[in-house]
């Protein structure tokens, strides 16, 4: 893997993160990773929105130096971890969207890797704000990491996908990637959000699917219904599963795992990590 950004706020949740990122390292090879903190939030993390842009964030000199030491104690953590990566800190005062930008201008993003929980209410029952936002945004390869007792070794992964427009949609390069890189045994699951969607409706589509992936020798399953949430939370039990990888539409149905309810429990039931690739 080429570059991954790792995103953190020193909280317990970018502690998770962390620690998944630590055990990615240990799992396969890493050429560059750049830990980035952003300074530019207000107000406990809120951001100004609107047409009001605000004047440039005043950062006590005090603030600076805390954040470069714990940075390079995070840079040496994974040094020690994977000496063979280019490990870079960078913090500024942008809004992590626009750091981010700022970031892969300088050169392409492989991956995104952030802790899924918000610090509002401990994590409990919320996603993290700056989660939601990069969800929303959906401009990058984005690994989100829950809380979690131990970071996962990547073997089991489920692919989950809606079958509408797939093809305008599956990243089959980097499928096929991700397995030279970590060798993992996939298991397809197509999810329909209505539980409308019938096999026959969808054969194209199908066809595609079983065209592009079937030389990983998947799994395939079919999940319907309006509670495929939880029906994809026990297939994940059910199959020890390490990752779940998505493929998200505009109003998929992983946006509409998010969207609207950043701040339900039912966004917070992930027990694994979640992947969400781009086209």
């Amino acid at each position: 893997m080429e570059t991954i950004v790792f995103l953190t706020d020193f909280s317990v949740p970018a502690r998770h993160a962390f620690d998944q990122l630590l055990t990615l390292a240990k799992q396969t090879a890493i050429k560059k990773v750049i830990i980035y903190h952003s300074l530019g939030y207000l107000n406990g993390g809120f951001y100004y929105v609107g047409e009001f842009i605000p004047p440039p964030i005043l950062v006590d000199e005090t603030d600076i130096v805390a954040v470069d030491s714990k940075m390079l104690l995070l840079k040496q953590e994974l040094l020690n971890v994977s000496p063979a990566t280019n490990v870079h800190t960078r913090h500024d005062s942008f809004t992590v969207l626009d750091g981010i930008e700022r970031i892969s201008e300088e050169g392409h993003v492989d991956l995104v890797i952030a802790g899924m929980r918000g610090n509002d209410d401990n994590g409990k029952n919320s996603i993290g704000t700056i989660t939601n936002e990069l969800i929303q945004a959906h401009l990058y390869n984005l690994l989100l990491v829950p809380d979690m007792d131990k970071a996962h070794i990547f073997k089991n992964v489920i692919l989950a996908v809606d079958l509408m427009h797939l093809d305008e949609r599956l990243p089959v390069k980097t499928i096929f990637h991700l397995q030279e890189l970590l060798s993992l045994r996939w298991y397809v699951v197509n999810v329909s959000v209505q539980g409308k969607h019938k096999a026959a409706d969808l054969i194209e589509e199908q066809s595609f699917l079983h065209a592009s992936l079937d030389s990983l020798e998947p799994t395939y399953s079919y999940l319907e219904g309006e509670d495929f949430v939880e029906k994809l939370n026990v297939y994940v039990q059910e199959h020890n599963i390490h990752v779940l990888i998505t493929v998200p539409r505009k109003l998929g149905f992983i946006a509409s795992f998010f969207q609207k309810s950043a701040s339900k429990k039912l966004a917070v039931n992930a027990k694994v990590p979640i992947l969400m690739l781009v086209s």
